[in-house]
C-alpha cells in the first residue's frame, strides 16, 4: 500500500519536521559538546544515542520530504523508530537535567519530536 506526499496531512508533516531538525540539531550539538572536553576520539553510550537520535530524525525528515508516493509500512516503521529513538534519548537528558547544562531544553526537543511522531503516525493508518 503506497500514500502519495498529496494524501499526507501536511499539517502534521510540518510540524514533524520542524521538530526532527530541531531534536537532530539538539543531540548533535550535545554529542560534540560531550566529545570535546574529553578529547575523546570514540564517542561514549550518552554520545552514541544522540548521534543516532540526530540521524534518525533528519533520515526520517528527508523520507518525509520526499515527493511521489510513500511506502505506508516502510515508513510507519521509520516514524515509529524515530519516536522510539527520541524517547530514549529524552530519557537519558532527563536523567542528567539536574547536573548538565542544557539536558532540560534538550529532553524537551526530543519530547516534542516524539509526540510529533505519534500524532503523525495516525497518518499512516
Amino acid at each position: 500500500m503506497a500514500v502519495s506526499a498529496d494524501e499526507l496531512d501536511r499539517e502534521a508533516l510540518v510540524r514533524y519536521i520542524e521538530e526532527g531538525f530541531a531534536c537532530a540539531q539538539a543531540c548533535a550539538e550535545c554529542a560534540t559538546a560531550c566529545l570535546q572536553p574529553a578529547g575523546a576520539a570514540e564517542p561514549g553510550a550518552v554520545q552514541r544515542l544522540d548521534l543516532r537520535c540526530a540521524d534518525v530524525c533528519e533520515h526520517t525528515s528527508r523520507m518525509l520530504t520526499q515527493h511521489g508516493r510513500h511506502d505506508v509500512p516502510g515508513l510507519r516503521a521509520q516514524v515509529e523508530l524515530c519516536a522510539e529513538t527520541c524517547a530514549a534519548c529524552a530519557e537519558d537528558y532527563e536523567r542528567l537535567a539536574a547536573d548538565a547544562p542544557g539536558a532540560a531544553e534538550r529532553a524537551q526537543a526530543c519530547r516534542r519530536c516524539e509526540e510529533a511522531c505519534r500524532e503523525f503516525l495516525v497518518n499512516l493508518l
